[in-house]
């Protein structure tokens, strides 16, 4: 049985893991009151959300 719900997760998880990329290679500085947030978070952000989205497309085909 195909999963959509898990091809929907997964996309959304590939799309969420390029804004993380963007902000880290364009080095997009956010700053939230007085706190700069740093930008080392958005690339483990990213790898964690690609693996999420591969796991999420393995676990679909089988």
């Amino acid at each position: 049985m195909k999963r959509p719900a898990s091809l929907v997760a997964a996309i959304l998880f590939f799309l969420m893991a390029i804004v993380q990329l963007c902000r880290f290679f364009l080095q997009i500085h956010v700053v939230a009151g007085e706190l700069t947030v740093p930008l080392w978070p958005s690339a483990l952000a990213a790898v964690f959300l690609i693996l999420l989205a591969v796991w999420l497309l393995l676990e679909r085909s089988k």
